[in-house]
């Protein structure tokens, strides 16, 4: 693990300060590990995996694969993402939610279809506007 968490790093171009708090750890853990004083728990491994969506689980875990996702996991990745975040309590956060993943959604076959590029932030104009009056 401990050269894994190099090749993130590096990857990243994060020192362990910074690796530490981007995985919610202290930076003495991430020294630890880095000096063999300690070995990377589920903590480490839970937090690089929630921290960096593209690293390959396979590959932190089981050494299976390269350390990034290819393309189509990735996309995959990010199509549930998406889906997950689909619940709005009024127009404004459903304008909001298309302003802020507009390059994903217009990657939507169906949802470009129906949706010109730039909809989303007329919509929102639209909606701002409409609580001035």
């Amino acid at each position: 693990m401990k050269e894994k968490i190099k090749e993130i790093m590096d990857y990243y171009g994060l020192n362990q300060k910074e690796f530490a708090n981007k995985i919610n750890v202290v930076p003495q853990t991430i020294s630890d590990i880095l000096k063999d004083k300690r070995k990377a728990g589920d903590k480490v491994t839970q937090g690089i995996l929630e921290a960096f969506e593209e690293i390959n689980p396979l590959w932190i875990i089981k050494d299976i694969g390269g350390m990034l996702l290819d393309d189509d996991k990735l996309e995959e990745l990010n199509k549930k993402k998406l889906v997950g975040e689909l619940k709005f309590k009024n127009l404004e956060e459903l304008a909001l939610f298309c302003a802020n993943h507009e390059d994903d959604l217009m990657k939507i076959k169906t949802f470009s279809n129906i949706v010109d590029k730039n909809a989303a932030y007329k919509v929102l104009k639209m909606v701002m506007d409409k609580d001035k009056i």
